[in-house]
């Protein structure tokens, strides 16, 4: 019963967020006539501004993201051809991560180079995962099933610990870089500063729901694995 409590909790806590998030971006899709530009122009004259080298602005059929290796920001097509204030201001929270690169930001950097060895570490761990079986019964040993389990296991373990780096990366992307760009460039009025807000909580709080989940994905592999 207690367990079935903290399940639908973290269920809660992971649904609760990707509900808010389509919320407030919808509240404010709608296209602005006063706005000058779209979200793809409005993020290539910030790129102008802070002249910034080497870098692109393009569009994802997936959805908005930035990309440290092609230095990349990827913006899906609403956010592209939008003239709204959702777009804009996505697309300076996405700038904002450019901005990081470009100043050596150590939430970034350590990020990248998490998400490489998570990669690296889930294609080994599910072939472990699948030799678990097979090396219970071979071998008879506790410890070489403990040892496959736990190489099986540690992607999930750091795809848990890129969600938690990412959170402050994002707030950083958010508060730090892409609101002082929209406020003290007077891309946006006063009167669009608590929305601004709004959509850039929501575009950082999305790491936290897929950290839940990442984290309740783990627990049941833990629980499968303890039968």
């Amino acid at each position: 019963m207690t367990l079935a409590i903290v399940v639908l909790l973290i269920l809660g806590l992971i649904l609760l967020p990707q509900w808010w998030v389509k919320r407030v971006f919808a509240l404010y899709q709608s296209d602005r006539d006063d706005f000058p530009g779209t979200g793809g122009q409005f993020a290539s004259h910030i790129l102008e501004l802070y002249e910034i080298e080497k870098a692109r602005i393009d569009v994802s059929t997936t959805a908005n993201h930035f990309d440290p290796e092609s230095k990349t920001v990827a913006l899906t097509p609403e956010t592209f051809n939008g003239k709204s204030l959702t777009a804009v201001t996505i697309a300076a929270h996405e700038i904002g991560h450019l901005i990081q690169l470009e100043e050596g930001n150590p939430w970034l950097s350590l990020r990248t180079r998490l998400v490489m060895l998570t990669q690296r570490l889930e294609r080994l761990g599910m072939i472990a995962i699948f030799f678990v079986p097979f090396a219970g019964l071979l071998t008879r040993s506790p410890l070489v099933v403990f040892g496959l389990t736990a190489i099986g296991l540690s992607g999930m373990l750091v795809r848990v610990l890129v969600h938690l780096v990412t959170l402050p990366m994002e707030l950083d992307a958010s508060f730090g870089k892409a609101l002082p760009i929209l406020v003290k460039g007077e891309f946006i009025s006063k009167e669009d500063e608590p929305g601004a807000r709004r959509i850039l909580w929501a575009a950082a709080l999305t790491y936290l729901s897929s950290a839940l989940s990442s984290l309740l994905s783990l627990a049941n592999w833990l629980r499968v694995l303890r039968r």
